[in-house]
């Protein structure tokens, strides 16, 4: 994101571990870095 002075930004994180469904894993956050927007991903 600093590379490309990017305004906003996206992360997504893949938990591989079994156990949990789908309705578990699956998140959206948002949160800032350094007054830039970031939404984090769970899958």
């Amino acid at each position: 994101m600093d590379l490309c002075n990017a305004d906003a930004g996206h992360l997504v994180v893949f938990d591989m571990r079994g156990g949990r469904t789908w309705a578990e894993k699956i998140y959206g956050r948002d949160r800032c870095r350094n007054g830039t927007p970031i939404t984090v991903w769970g899958a």
